[in-house]
C-alpha cells in the first residue's frame, strides 16, 4: 500500500512536466525557464532513484521515477536549444537594427544632397506625431500611479486608440482591471520609446497587441521588414515582463493586410504568443463593440463559461431600438443602448 501511494504521488508531481515540456518546446525561448530549477529536480530524483536501488526495490515505484527523470531531463535539452534561439533572435535583431541605422543615415545624407525642399513638411508631421506621443506618455505616466499590477493591457495604434475602454467593459461585464495604453498614429518602427510607460510600469497579466494599422496605410510597405520589426517587439515584450502577449491582426481591408495578418498568425506561433482571429469585425454591424466582443474573451481571468459563450455575439448584433415619440428609448430595463462606431 505504500508503495502503491508513493506511486500515485510521482505521478501526480510528474504529470506537470510533459505540460511544460511542451509549453517550452512551443516557445522557442528559454527566458521563462531555470537550469537550476530543472537541475535541483534531476538531483532530487536521482537520489530517490539511488535509494530504491540501494534497498534493492525494484518495483514499478522505481518505473515511475525513472520516467519522471526522463522527461525533466529533456527538459534540460529544451532549455539549450531554447538558448540557441534565443540568441539568434538577438543577433538577427541586432543586424536589422544595423541596416536599419544604415538606411536612415543614407536616406539622411540624400535629403541633405536634395535642392527640392519636400523633406520639410514630412520633418513638421514628424515632430507633431513625437509632440502627440510626448503628451499621451506624460496623461499615461499620471494614470500609471492608480493602476492596478496584473491587469490586461491594450497597446496598438489607432484601432486600439479609438476604443472607449470603460464604457465597453462595463457593458460586457468586465471585472478585471482593463488600461489601455495605445499610441496615436504610431507606426512599428516608433514604438519602442513608449514601452516603459505603456506595458512595463504596469506589470499587467496579459497584453494585446495591435499594431500595423498606420503601417499599412503604405500601398509598397515591407512585410518581411515589418515582420522583424513586429517579432523584435514581442521579444522585448517577453524579455521585460511576465505577460501572456495576444496578437490583435490588423483590421483593414488594404491589399496587404490578408499577408500580413498569415505572416502575423505563424509569427505567434513561433513566439508563444496567442493569435485572436478578428475576421468579419468590419463587416459586423458594429464593428468596435464586435472587436471587442471578441477581445473580452481572452481578457477573463477565469475560463469560459456557459453564460460567457452565450452572450458572445448578443450585443454587436443586437438592432438599435427605436426611439418613441415622448424621447425615452425602448430598449430593455437595464440594458443601455449602445452607439453605433464608423469602421476603422
Amino acid at each position: 500500500m505504500a508503495e502503491l501511494l508513493e506511486s500515485t504521488m510521482l505521478v501526480c508531481f510528474g504529470l506537470s512536466w510533459p505540460m511544460n515540456l511542451a509549453k517550452n518546446i512551443k516557445a522557442k525561448s528559454a527566458r521563462n525557464m531555470s537550469l537550476q530549477f530543472i537541475l535541483l529536480i534531476i538531483i532530487g530524483y536521482v537520489a530517490g532513484i539511488t535509494a530504491k536501488i540501494y534497498a534493492h526495490k525494484f518495483n514499478y515505484v522505481l518505473a515511475v521515477y525513472l520516467l519522471n527523470l526522463v522527461i525533466v531531463s529533456a527538459n534540460v535539452i529544451v532549455y539549450f536549444i531554447n538558448r540557441r534561439y534565443d540568441r539568434q533572435a538577438k543577433a538577427a535583431n541586432a543586424k536589422l537594427g544595423r541596416q536599419l541605422s544604415g538606411t536612415a543615415g543614407h536616406t539622411a545624407m540624400n535629403a541633405a544632397s536634395d535642392t527640392v525642399a519636400e523633406p520639410a513638411p514630412s520633418a513638421s508631421l514628424k515632430s507633431s506625431i513625437h509632440k502627440q506621443g510626448d503628451d499621451e506618455m506624460e496623461t499615461y505616466r499620471e494614470l500609471n500611479s492608480i493602476t492596478e499590477a496584473g491587469g490586461v493591457v491594450l497597446f496598438g495604434s489607432n484601432t486600439f486608440a479609438s476604443l472607449p475602454v470603460g464604457e465597453l467593459a462595463q457593458a460586457f461585464r468586465i471585472t478585471e482591471p482593463i488600461y489601455n495604453r495605445s499610441v496615436k498614429n504610431v507606426r512599428i518602427d516608433q514604438i519602442e520609446s513608449y514601452l516603459k510607460v505603456c506595458l512595463y510600469d504596469l506589470n499587467p497579466r496579459k497584453i494585446f497587441v495591435n499594431m500595423g494599422d498606420i503601417d499599412i496605410l503604405d500601398d509598397h510597405v515591407d512585410i518581411d521588414n515589418f515582420i522583424a520589426k513586429y517579432e523584435w517587439l514581442l521579444y522585448m515584450i517577453h524579455t521585460k515582463t511576465k505577460a501572456s502577449i495576444y496578437i490583435v491582426p490588423i483590421i483593414s481591408d488594404s491589399k496587404n493586410a490578408f499577408e500580413m495578418n498569415q505572416r502575423l498568425k505563424k509569427l505567434a506561433a513561433q513566439t508563444g504568443c496567442k493569435y485572436i482571429d478578428v475576421s468579419g469585425v468590419l463587416e459586423a454591424k458594429r464593428p468596435t463593440l464586435r472587436l471587442f466582443e471578441l477581445l473580452k474573451v481572452h481578457m477573463r481571468n477565469h475560463p469560459i463559461n456557459f453564460a460567457d459563450a452565450m452572450e458572445v455575439g448578443n450585443l454587436s448584433s443586437r438592432e438599435l431600438e427605436d426611439v418613441p415619440n415622448d424621447g425615452h428609448t425602448s430598449a430593455e430595463p437595464g440594458i443601455k443602448r449602445s452607439p453605433v462606431y464608423a469602421k476603422h
